[in-house]
């Protein structure tokens, strides 16, 4: 392919936005040189505030690297109050003093617990009169941002964002599949959830039809509807919803663990947020063990890989943290809005509403997505962010588009996917040995994915002969 230019490139932007399908969509595109001045980026409607989904995690990862280091690792602590007898009997409490890490327990908790129970035993306890309590305070008692739709909030990939996360705040509900049509019988749910009720309306759907299934409630909540359809001919099937509160869910398996291992616990599992409605508080307390997480670096890579949109809004609200405020969206919002603004980024128009990009409510311009890339470029740690972008073609996200393609492992960046939106940004690197910062927006399409994917693989391949 012979090599283009920037206005060509534009000019193919403009075309696709007039092709069936887009023509009534909003399309907008942005392109910047990273060795050159940011006054050179071009586009087309690049100021056009737009939905990004979950490109939003490119700056809530590009800032969390910024702002706390690719080192930064979360820290969650095993701490007791009152105090402890000659016979080894704690006459307090044992606190599990979250850190928000997204990654506690990710996998299983019985190595986490296992080494929990080591903690205490090594610190003299033999007993406890007196509870495990999940403190999920660093974050704060609103799980999710308030602009999340109700019919996410139930699902796994609407777990809340809590600051005593354990095992990735999710668990699984099990269908029976008898006949298309029928009631899709309910066999329960991995772990349990006592005190969690279900009501199911899941019906049964055609052989091959997929996951249809969703989980209606809120956080903290005690009342479950199982909507949707489960697929025909797979004796059982499972989907995942979001644990109603990580914190005491942590506190309870906790305590039931020690109990079973040896260690009894007199009181109730509880939370620092049910005691403060009970009009209690924590009294002093000390650290006996503390557990920290793997890097920050490696927590953007399963971030941006696979769209994670926990550890996005973990991250979210760590940056809140970092930069001394409070670990709120609110708070994290404000802080990643200054951090871009400072280094010359016109936010006018900009609104965060979460770190993910599962809000509707978000507005990014394409121009302020690529500007912030650009500028990502000249930070101190930008290696380990651009290493978190998936490769076209090749990996994460973007393993199946672009595929065989020139863009195919010359465009590294971050999908983001909505009902009839989908979006990247990110970097292409050209045959000529440039380095371009791109935002590609496409919102309300009509067409099919296949044809919209087609459309942008094209962009992509005409800005690599740049």
């Amino acid at each position: 392919m012979l090599a283009g230019t920037v206005e060509e490139v534009v000019a193919s932007v403009e075309k696709i936005a007039g092709e069936s399908g887009l023509k009534t969509a909003l399309v907008g595109f942005c392109l910047i040189p990273v060795d050159e001045e940011p006054a050179a980026a071009a586009g087309y409607q690049t100021d056009i505030g737009m939905v990004p989904a979950s490109t939003m995690k490119v700056f809530t990862t590009a800032t969390a690297n910024e702002i706390l280091g690719p080192e930064y690792r979360f820290v969650t602590e095993l701490q007791t109050t009152g105090e402890l007898g000659e016979d080894g009997t704690l006459k307090g409490d044992v606190v599990i003093r979250g850190g928000g890490d997204p990654t506690l327990g990710a996998s299983s908790t019985a190595e986490l617990f296992s080494t929990w129970k080591s903690a205490l035993a090594e610190a003299g306890i033999k007993q406890v009169e007196g509870s495990v309590v999940g403190d999920a305070s660093i974050f704060g008692t609103a799980l999710v941002p308030d602009t999340w739709q109700w019919n996410d909030m139930g699902n796994y990939y609407g777990a809340g964002a809590c600051g005593l996360t354990i095992r990735q705040n999710f668990y699984y509900c099990s269908f029976r599949t008898p006949s298309v049509g029928a009631l899709a019988p309910f066999t329960g749910t991995d772990p349990k959830l006592p005190g969690v009720e279900f009501i199911n309306e899941m019906r049964v759907g055609s052989s091959g039809s997929g996951d249809k299934g969703y989980i209606y409630g809120d956080p903290y909540g005690k009342l479950y509807y199982l909507r949707g359809t489960v697929p025909a001919g797979s004796g059982s099937f499972t989907i995942k919803g979001s644990l109603p509160d990580p914190a005491y869910f942590c506190a309870r398996t906790f305590s039931e663990y020690l109990v079973k291992n040896g260690i009894a616990v007199s009181g109730e599992a509880t939370t620092d947020r049910l005691m403060g409605i009970a009009g209690r508080e924590l009294p002093a307390r000390k650290k006996i063990h503390e557990q920290s997480s793997e890097t920050l670096g490696s927590i953007l890579v399963v971030t941006n890989f696979k769209s994670d949109n926990l550890r996005a809004e973990c991250l979210h609200r760590a940056i809140g943290i970092g930069a001394g405020k409070k670990g709120t969206t609110a708070d994290a919002a404000a802080v990643t809005q200054a951090h871009w603004a400072a280094k010359g980024v016109d936010m006018t128009g900009f609104y965060m509403g979460d770190g993910c990009g599962l809000s509707r409510a978000n507005t990014v311009t394409p121009r302020q997505m690529a500007l912030m890339l650009y500028h990502a470029t000249k930070g101190e740690h930008f290696d380990a962010f651009y290493a978190s972008l998936p490769t076209a073609g090749q990996s994460g996200t973007l393993r199946s588009i672009g595929g065989g393609s020139a863009a195919e492992g010359r465009v590294r960046a971050k999908s983001g996917t909505l009902d009839r939106i989908r979006n990247y940004s990110g970097y292409v690197n050209t045959r000529s040995g440039k380095r371009y910062a791109f935002a590609l927006f496409i919102n309300n399409y009509t067409a099919d994915l296949s044809s919209v994917k087609s459309k942008i693989v094209r962009i992509w391949s005409e800005m690599v002969s740049l």
